[in-house]
């Protein structure tokens, strides 16, 4: 085989490539293989930066049968294959950069005199953001979330300045469901009360976006020393409400204007909904 041919073999085994051929392959293997060819395509992100040794424990096979699935579609072992999962994780993130400074400079352009042009700028926005929200979230997360919202004996929701109409979908989502729950309030100062009050058989979800309230970042690391679970959704890993969490969800804000988009955070409130009345 010619070198240049050689090349094109290899370039040519690109994710894209590799999801065709699992789809295609996919009635032909092995239960432990189809495991693993389940766990790829719906987990990228996390099969790209785990171990073996982790991403084997997660899908409950012994490591070799990681290495047997990668030579199976012609990688010299799983070292090879992860690689083109790293290589799509960082294509994406420079797709969002890209995509984020188009976003930006339409939104610079934008005719002042004609409020229809910005809206066209921030609703392309929050597109963007919700695309990226259906690309970043790990399903086994969400399936995680829902399980805790059905475990919970009583629900409190916590969501303020920006994120309060999150918190507010959530909530009323939650008790059209008929789950015993509360949307938080800071008003005369009876917060605190809430969240003492709580126990680790009920949950905290706090929904937080930049703009964090002093009383939130009081009351929730609180709430999480003393055992109660906490369900957070925000835009960062770092920020403290992350921290202070026992499961945070990413939603990612394009930064292509001074207030963060929310249709991202309702479509999660009303998919969380949606899943924990199906199960």
């Amino acid at each position: 085989m010619f070198l240049g041919e050689m090349n094109q073999e290899k370039t040519i085994r690109d994710f894209d490539w590799l999801q065709g051929e699992i789809q295609r392959r996919f009635d032909t293997l092995s239960p432990h293989l189809k495991r693993i060819a389940e766990y790829a395509l719906a987990e990228p992100s996390r099969f790209a930066l785990q171990t073996v040794a982790a991403t084997a424990e997660a899908i409950e096979v012994q490591p070799s049968t990681l290495v047997r699935f990668a030579k199976l579609f012609d990688y010299s072992g799983f070292s090879e294959l992860q690689r083109v999962f790293r290589v799509r994780l960082t294509e994406t993130a420079d797709s969002f950069r890209y995509q984020v400074g188009e976003h930006r400079a339409a939104l610079r352009e934008a005719d002042s005199d004609n409020p229809a042009t910005t809206l066209d700028a921030l609703s392309d926005a929050s597109v963007l953001a919700i695309d990226w929200l259906k690309h970043d979230l790990d399903a086994s997360k969400l399936r995680q979330a829902v399980q805790m919202l059905e475990k919970a004996r009583f629900i409190c929701v916590l969501g303020q300045r920006q994120a309060f109409p999150v918190a507010a979908c959530l909530s009323l989502g939650l008790l059209k469901l008929g789950r015993r729950c509360q949307l938080l309030d800071s008003g005369a100062g009876m917060l605190p009360h809430h969240i003492a009050s709580l126990t680790p058989d009920d949950l905290l979800v706090a929904v937080g976006l930049s703009d964090f309230s002093r009383t939130v970042l009081e009351t929730v690391p609180e709430a999480h020393a003393r055992g109660v679970p906490v369900l957070a959704v925000s835009n960062s890993q770092t920020e403290p409400l992350a921290r202070h969490s026992s499961l945070n969800l990413v939603v990612r804000d394009p930064e292509v204007h001074h207030f963060e988009p929310l249709a991202p955070y309702i479509v999660l409130a009303q998919s969380l909904v949606i899943a924990l009345a199906s199960a």
